[in-house]
């Protein structure tokens, strides 16, 4: 193509227009003999929803009551024989490494009089 030549306006490819969705019908215009029926029960809305409600105040609750017990925490440096055999025991005795700690502490503390 040249610079003297121009292009005319239909000789550009352009896309199919879409076409126009069908319009939506509204509920007035549905007449009595029409199949699909919407129905909302509000008392199982308000049961779901106070469901929802407890469940949640449930689950704080039970948050709150499980840091009521973890108040303080100690750090332990522990080398590395230490800490295999305490793992080996707790996986041994099917408890947590954190409960043999304790009552290992419990013990030391109780034997010497503190």
């Amino acid at each position: 193509m040249k610079r003297d030549e121009k292009l005319a306006a239909d000789e550009f490819l352009t896309a199919a227009r879409k076409s126009q969705p069908a319009p939506m019908r509204s509920l007035e215009n549905i007449g009595p003999d029409a199949s699909v029926r919407l129905e909302s029960n509000p008392a199982a809305d308000d049961d779901a929803l106070e469901t929802r409600t407890d469940a949640r105040k449930a689950l704080r609750r039970l948050k709150q009551e499980r840091m009521k017990g973890v108040q303080n925490f100690v750090n332990v440096h522990l080398d590395r024989e230490t800490k295999k055999r305490l793992k080996l025991a707790s996986f041994a005795s099917e408890t947590s490494m954190q409960f043999l700690v304790e009552t290992a502490i419990r013990k030391f503390l109780d034997d010497n009089g503190f």
